[in-house]
């Protein structure tokens, strides 16, 4: 399996392990990703305090594709099923920028029906940003709120 890294400020892609999804999670064979500023972040080390040494770091948190193989104990999605996620650990060897990307299924959700995969993937930590960003705003039913420079994640293919 191909995943992109990042290693001194340059990317890689690299063979890595074809990972296994645990209890609790599910495999997705990606179709888009998205990058992010704070996919730059990591590939520059400006986020390296946040996680342990390695000598490299996958990159990518949002993803589209489709449910690859099952996990024990999920039982809220089907093999084949397009999906949509996030992987908000950093520091991890391989994240969403890889062929095949193993999440809790609780970080999964079903695509929007109507959607390309691309566009599902600009999707996850966006969608997840503004709904925290209104959670702490507390507003209360009838208010307004007006969300400017909101165009998002850039998304990059990988076939």
């Amino acid at each position: 399996m191909r995943a992109l890294t990042a290693h001194s400020g340059t990317l890689e892609i690299v063979e890595a392990p074809t990972p296994e999804p645990g209890r609790g999670q599910v495999r997705i064979r990606m179709e888009a990703a998205t990058v992010n500023p704070v996919d730059l972040a990591t590939r520059d080390g400006h986020l390296a305090a946040f996680y342990s040494p390695r000598e490299r770091v996958g990159l990518g948190w949002d993803v589209a594709g489709t449910i690859d193989e099952i996990g024990p104990g999920v039982t809220d999605f089907e093999l084949g099923e397009m999906v949509i996620g996030v992987s908000d650990i950093l520091g991890l060897p391989s994240k969403t920028h890889a062929d095949l990307v193993v999440l809790d299924a609780a970080a999964v959700t079903r695509a929007p029906r109507g959607v390309t995969p691309v566009e599902a993937a600009t999707i996850p930590l966006n969608g997840l940003t503004a709904s925290q960003a209104i959670d702490m705003l507390g507003l209360h039913e009838g208010r307004s709120v007006l969300v400017t420079g909101a165009a998002g994640g850039r998304v990059v293919l990988v076939p």
